[in-house]
Order: C-alpha cells, then structure tokens, then sequence
C-alpha cells in the first residue's frame, strides 16, 4: 500500500475507463460496426471484447473476421468494420463524460511534478484529435495507442523516463495490469467504469490500491 502519490515521479494512465467514460461507447461501436453480421458471433465477439480490454480494435476486429467468421475477405472486411467503428467512436468520444475527479487529480500530480503519459488501447492518432478537441491534449507528456499494441507501448514510456525513476499506472483491465507488473510500476484499478469483472477472483490480484474513480483517491494526495 501507498501513502502518497508523490512518490512517483510519473503516471500512466489508460483512457478508456480511466480518463473518459467510454467502454460502453466502445462496445456499442463493435456492435454496430457488425451490425451485418450473425449474431451469435457478434455476441459470442462482444464477451471476447470484454475480456480482453486494452487489445486494439485492429486486433479485436481481426479476431472476429479470422477466427469467428472464418471469412475469405478478412482485410476487405477489417478495413470496412474498422471505418464504421472510428466514424461512431470519435463523435461519441467528443461528448461523453470524464471518470469523476480525473482531471483535477492529473492537474495535481502534474502540480507535484509527475510527468504524465497516455498509453491506450484507442487508435492513437483518434485519440490525440480526441484529446485536442476537448483541450486537454496538453496535459501529457505523450499519447500512444494502437496500432502498436500496449505492452510495447509502455516499453517506449519506460525508455523515455529511465529505468531509475518510480512509476504508477492507473488501469481499468487485465492487461494494464500485466503491463504494469512487468515494467515494475505499481497499479491502480479503477473498477467504477470498467469491463473487467473481478467480482469473484478480486483478491487474486496484487494491486496497489482499488477505487471506483478519482474522488475516492483524494487520500493518495
């Protein structure tokens, strides 16, 4: 257990869950974004979605053309679902709500002299235009999404800041918390808005703290 924040000297946060209240925009997204298709593989894709939180959209869509549908034009396919997806994400992503408190918190970690970074599973170049428009792009150090996948994406973080320096990450799925214990950063699980269901196996993991958004961290500061 932590006693305070300023401890570190930089934050990772994941968006989805974490800075915007957005999974469910998210999965509504897929749905339409196959609204063609069977839905028994839609709803069999959509608990696959879930599960794997953090994964790409390239990856996920991948997944249900290859391994679900089995189809014999996967790459006409991703790129037309994909287009249709990222057209229903951005205009939703301008719109919808921010996890409570996490703006004001970043603000004061950044006010403790934490450099702040940005690691998603989002398209990375829709994000930074999502982060933009809302004005709140300047507050990272960096942004970085997909395609590039998670883990290597938080390996450019950790080169960027050196091995010396203590990080937190602040996750709501399963692999940003893998990302986080394998680069040695302490992490916290923001379960309020999140796709993960821990209900039963919670205590199977080692996190550094658990809150359901950023009020109940005000102890932290």
């Amino acid at each position: 257990m932590i006693s305070k924040i300023s401890i570190f000297d930089y934050a990772i946060f994941d968006c989805d869950g974490v800075i915007l209240n957005s999974n469910e925009i998210k999965t509504n997204a897929f749905v339409q974004a196959l609204n063609d298709e069977p839905a028994d593989l839609v709803e069999t894709f959509i608990e696959y979605h879930k599960q794997n939180g953090g994964v790409s959209r390239y990856e996920k869509f991948r997944y249900f053309y290859e391994v679900l549908k089995k189809s014999k034009c996967v790459e006409i396919e991703i790129k037309r679902a994909l287009d249709t997806y990222s057209q229903i994400v951005t205009e939703a992503m301008l719109e919808c709500a921010y996890i409570p408190g996490v703006i004001k918190f970043i603000s004061i970690l950044k006010d403790y002299g934490l450099k702040i970074y940005v690691v998603s599973g989002s398209d990375q170049e829709e994000l930074i235009k999502i982060f933009r428009l809302r004005g709140i792009l300047k507050q990272f150090e960096i942004v970085l999404g997909s395609p590039v996948d998670k883990m290597d994406n938080v390996s450019k973080v950790k080169k960027i800041v050196g091995n010396k320096f203590k990080g937190i990450f602040f996750g709501d799925s399963k692999l940003d918390y893998l990302a986080a214990k394998k680069y040695s950063m302490d992490f916290i699980f923001l379960k309020g808005y999140s796709d993960w269901d821990l209900s039963d196996s919670i205590n199977n993991y080692n996190f550094t703290f658990v809150a359901d958004d950023f009020n109940e961290l005000k102890n932290l500061l």
